[in-house]
């Protein structure tokens, strides 16, 4: 699994090998409980712009390593 944190955010995301987005708080400790893995549906507290290159981050890091399979 590739995590993708922002340095402003207090999430982090990844992508399923489809290109599902998800999003994980970070909690106080720094830690992350994979088990508040939730898809992000909307935009919620970020803008399209910023979710679209995220996606697109994590994208290229799935592609590079052979894990993501586009349908």
């Amino acid at each position: 699994m590739i995590l993708l944190a922002p340095e402003d955010q207090s999430t982090v995301y990844t992508i399923d090998s489809e290109g599902t987005l998800y999003s994980m708080p970070i909690n106080s400790e720094g830690s992350i409980n994979f088990n508040d893995m939730i898809e992000v549906e909307s935009v919620d507290e970020l803008d399209d712009e910023e979710v679209n290159e995220i996606h697109e981050k994590l994208i290229s890091m799935m592609k590079a390593v052979g894990w993501y399979f586009q349908k």
